[in-house]
């Protein structure tokens, strides 16, 4: 699956060069979501986390905080087409057991 790493610390403009806000459909597989020029994640209405990369059918997510990879709760990325897991905490990946005991 495609994969967004690269786009960690960059601050993503549109075509006139304008900053990205919002909500967006990449090559109709994606949903990403951008707060002031950065991946980041949402809190939707309701408070469920958005995560900021994800494919309709949810096989491949990210979640992002403010241009980095970055989540406490479970994996940063998720993908179960390739069948695989990453977690990061504040742009770095770390082990799931580090992970888990800096949420603590």
């Amino acid at each position: 699956m495609k994969s967004f790493k690269s786009y960690q610390h960059q601050r993503i403009l549109l075509s006139d060069k304008s900053i990205a806000n919002g909500d967006f459909i990449i090559e109709g597989e994606f949903t990403v979501r951008i707060k002031d020029g950065l991946l980041n994640d949402v809190e939707s209405e309701d408070g469920e986390i958005l995560p900021a990369i994800s494919t309709p059918d949810s096989t491949h997510i990210e979640h992002w905080k403010d241009g980095v990879l970055h989540c406490e709760f479970e994996p940063a990325v998720i993908d179960n087409v390739d069948n695989y897991e990453e977690w990061w905490l504040n742009g770095k990946q770390v082990t799931a057991e580090e992970a888990k005991a800096k949420a603590v």
